[in-house]
């Protein structure tokens, strides 16, 4: 239930925005050609009774008219049928642009994106969810809104229509006479709402279909990305066969969740096809012993039929739009799932620690455990501090924490305790062993994230040939997937390249030059020391041949228990 509250909230946040005049004047204009709509379907009907009558008579002259009063009144709903589904359409992308800039927001939120991640959250692809599932939720509720918007003025209107041209019937029931007044009201009514009990008891298991068919959907789509992410790996591990049959196997259970929908659909569509065809005839079975009494002319029973055909269809909404229904309840769910996993993400982590800024110029660790997701502590009570002037080398076997330190000391590691001070308004820069390069020209990916034009292509080229990458000289305009073009040295070069342009004043390395060479990597610690005199360089690393150019160790066990040390000069 809260959960529903968090996304309705969300969903109706967009007219209490910044936007909300432009929502509210949508919104408006869609209900206005709504109303109009049905005032014209109203009179369209009426115009159908003087019409039939007109035949009956064999009136000429009145025939002609009643002509001309259609095409009036037809010219006026194409025009204001054009312009309610251009409203509604522009409603719709405007709410849709409002919620999918709520959810990437939070998303992105303290990092919640990562933390979904690491802390094993069991939602799949969020990116379909904010790229595909808000879209279709935002067509549907407004679909679905419109409708019932359209069907309750049509049932308001039409009722009105109907229990004025259904007079009254007299029965006999046990030798007591029951009179009714506006009998096809009631007809409609208890024939609508029959058809819509036994609509929702058949077609409710298509309600967890559907949600279960969005979920599989969504996890298909994501493996089918996984291949085409890790693609080279998989063919160096020859691993065609092993894929093809996991995607065959997941499949299997899209196919096996669509037979079931199959299935209830069947059984829906015969339910609501014959409750179609028998509301055909209905209206004109109940109005058959006036018509036949001569109480009512042929005008009047198709006017009764349309009237009866309009208020049938309001009360039949349900019915009609179950399937719909379905849907926007699989996409409901899936996003309240969203949402949920956002907030309790947050609510999951056991940080108990602080990262805080100083004046101090200092880096000072004081008092740090870090935990693994499992709970075990990595490093205990880790206490340092650093000057500019300090070079700290971090070094430990496979799986002690050395990563884990990094994230934390970036402070996008969320289990630890203890406290990070970290110098105000000073720049830290950390490089995993893995460089992230948007799509994007060469030019903006050596200054992502800061993005400016400030330095010349010569600048640049020359940052380029220093950190051994001359073929990427002048090339600085040209637009690459760098991920795919570039070695994993290279794009290591190339990271580092980008850390010297931005001359932070902390420089953190997670085993940033590890697909190196030795030469190479010497090359490159020696330009930080040539080009980056005034910043403090923390690394991670396994090599004796990075010592020389640290001027402190930090050596972790592996069993929680770390020693530091100074290094010769």
């Amino acid at each position: 239930m809260q959960t529903k509250f968090r996304l309705t909230r969300l969903a109706l946040s967009f007219w209490a925005s910044r936007t909300g005049l432009q929502a509210w004047g949508f919104s408006l204009l869609v209900i206005l050609c709504t109303v109009i709509l049905v005032s014209l379907n109203l009179m369209l009907n009426q115009w159908q009774g003087d019409f039939y009558n007109q035949l009956q008579q064999y009136n000429f002259s009145g025939f002609i008219d009643t002509l001309v009063q259609f095409l009036l009144i037809a010219g006026i709903y194409i025009v204001i049928s054009g312009h309610q589904v251009y409203f509604r359409l522009i409603l719709q992308l405007r709410w849709r642009q409002h919620l999918t800039g709520q959810y990437i927001h939070r998303w992105l939120y303290q990092r919640t994106y990562y933390h979904l991640n690491i802390l094993g959250s069991a939602i799949d692809n969020p990116a379909q969810r904010i790229s595909e599932d808000i879209n279709l939720f935002v067509d549907n509720t407004l679909d679905l809104v419109t409708g019932l918007l359209r069907h309750t003025v049509t049932l308001a209107m039409f009722s009105v229509v109907l229990w004025q041209l259904s007079g009254t019937i007299r029965l006999e029931i046990g030798g007591y006479g029951l009179t009714i007044a506006g009998y096809l009201v009631w007809a409609a009514f208890v024939y609508s709402l029959a058809g819509t009990w036994i609509t929702v008891r058949v077609g409710r298991p298509l309600i967890m279909q559907s949600v279960v068919q969005q979920s599989a959907e969504a996890e298909f789509r994501s493996r089918l990305d996984r291949i085409r992410e890790h693609d080279e790996c998989i063919i160096l591990y020859g691993g065609e066969t092993k894929e093809k049959t996991s995607l065959a196997c997941h499949f299997q259970k899209i196919a096996a969740n669509c037979l079931q929908i199959a299935k209830s659909t069947k059984t829906l569509t015969l339910l609501t096809a014959a409750y179609a065809q028998i509301s055909v005839v209905f209206a004109f079975l109940m109005a058959a012993p006036r018509y036949f009494n001569h109480e009512i002319q042929l005008g009047q029973l198709f006017e009764i039929s349309g009237a009866y055909w309009y208020v049938h269809s309001a009360l039949s909404y349900i019915v009609d739009s179950f399937r719909k229904i379905a849907l926007w309840k699989a996409l409901m769910h899936r996003l309240d799932g969203f949402s949920s996993a956002m907030a309790e993400v947050q609510a999951r982590k056991v940080k108990q620690g602080s990262i805080v800024e100083q004046r101090n110029p200092l880096f000072r660790v004081t008092g740090l455990t870090i935990v693994s997701l499992s709970g075990e502590p990595l490093i205990k009570n880790l206490s340092f501090a650093l000057q500019h002037t300090d070079r700290l080398l971090i070094s430990g076997p496979a799986g002690s924490g050395k990563t884990t330190l990094f994230r934390t000391l970036a402070g996008i590691w969320p289990n630890f305790s203890g406290q990070i001070a970290k110098p105000a308004e000073q720049y830290a820069m950390f490089l995993p062993q893995t460089p992230y390069f948007p799509i994007d020209s060469l030019r903006n990916v050596l200054l992502y994230p800061q993005i400016t034009n400030a330095l010349s292509a010569e600048q640049l080229n020359s940052i380029l040939t220093v950190c051994n990458l001359p073929k990427l000289t002048g090339k600085l305009n040209r637009l690459e997937d760098w991920s795919k073009v570039l070695s994993a040295g290279e794009q290591q070069c190339l990271s580092i390249a980008r850390a010297i342009l931005h001359q932070p004043e902390w420089l953190f390395l997670d085993e940033a030059t590890s697909s190196l060479d030795k030469a190479t990597e010497q090359h490159i610690f020696d330009l930080l020391r040539k080009t980056m005199p005034a910043t403090a360089l923390i690394s991670i690393g396994h090599q004796d041949a990075l010592r020389p150019y640290h001027t402190l160790n930090l050596m972790i066990s592996g069993n929680g228990s770390w020693q530091l040390v100074q290094l010769k000069k």
